[in-house]
């Protein structure tokens, strides 16, 4: 390289007067071990390590994590070696070396972020679970929850002004009116909050859909940021983008004959059917895309996936075989 191109560096800039310092001992060959100068020491540390190629970071813990950061930043010098000198912090130049430091704090900022998710959100505790049948439970407040198979209500809060829940699945609430305290229930991305009302709440890939039967609801997302009042025979969802659909009508029947053991529909495609009954026996169908857009309407039984899925396949003109177990083929 032309020297008339390289940069003009002062002759007390630190760094170049680090540099010059680091070159004399390492043309004097002096023993590692009888480094004194702390900063001559941190390089040749970064130097050895490099050498024996440990870049790997253990993952044992916010300790040993942090152990190895500043084993790769700085020496193990004790007070007894310091020589009186203000401390000072000495640039990495080495890119490997800060990818360590930068991997390091990263897994940690992970595992800390974990922990505190983990220890800050409150404890569910598990009410009522439903498996391959219909469960109905009463609350203890006299409240009743009507849970569909593969359905799991959760318990967050039980205060003197707020009853808090949580639902996996779906389920009907006939909630007793109750003004002095708040019920709340949160499905997904959404959360009902009611004081005396009986409504329909489920929760699939994250989105909550609710179907308000009496009384009045406001259907809110997680984080509370947007809100829907409801009234009877209104419904409305929330999706994982955190957004509210404008309530719309639907027709009670439709919506609430899983709790009397049939699915009944009506302008439907076959696809949504069948997902229904994947949901309902917790089992998983394929079709085509032609079959899946058919339009059907009428009622099917939920005594059996077997069953229900030999009444779909004469509707459809067919029937579904079973590949393997819980995997069915139209």
């Amino acid at each position: 390289m032309d020297k008339s191109k390289q940069p003009d560096i002062p002759n007390n800039d630190p760094d170049r007067k680090l540099s010059e310092l680091y070159k004399e001992f390492l043309d004097s060959g002096k023993d590692p071990s009888k480094i004194e100068d702390p900063l001559i020491k941190t390089l040749t540390n970064i130097r050895d390590k490099d050498s024996d190629d440990r870049q790997s970071i253990p993952v044992r813990g916010k300790e040993s994590s942090w152990e190895t950061i500043r084993e790769t930043i700085q020496s193990d010098s004790t007070p007894g070696n310091q020589t009186g000198k203000k401390a000072t912090i000495t640039p990495i130049r080495s890119r490997r070396q800060w990818l360590k430091v930068a991997a390091a704090i990263a897994l940690i900022a992970l595992s800390a972020l974990f922990l505190v998710r983990q220890f800050s959100s409150p404890e569910r505790l598990l009410v009522a679970e439903a498996s391959d049948s219909v469960q109905t439970i009463e609350l203890p407040d006299g409240s009743s929850v009507t849970l569909r198979p593969n359905s799991a209500l959760y318990e967050a809060t039980d205060a003197e002004n707020e009853r808090a829940y949580s639902l996996s699945g779906e389920a009907v609430f006939d909630v007793v009116s109750s003004p002095e305290r708040i019920f709340s229930v949160e499905a997904g991305s959404g959360r009902v909050v009611v004081t005396g009302t009986r409504f329909n709440l489920s929760e699939r890939n994250a989105t909550a859909r609710v179907y308000l039967f009496e009384g009045s609801v406001r259907f809110e997302t997680e984080d509370g940021t947007r809100s829907v009042d409801l009234e009877p025979g209104e419904a409305s969802e929330i999706d994982t983008t955190m957004q509210i659909r404008d309530p719309f009508q639907f027709e009670p029947g439709l919506v609430t004959s899983w709790t009397q053991n049939r699915l009944t529909f009506r302008d439907r495609s076959a696809g949504s059917v069948m997902d229904e009954l994947e949901f309902h026996f917790n089992i998983e169908i394929t079709a085509s895309e032609e079959v899946r857009s058919e339009s059907l309407g009428g009622t099917i039984q939920l005594d059996s996936a077997r069953e229900s899925l030999q009444d779909l396949g004469t509707v459809l003109g067919g029937s579904f075989e079973e590949i393997r177990p819980g995997v069915y083929r139209f």
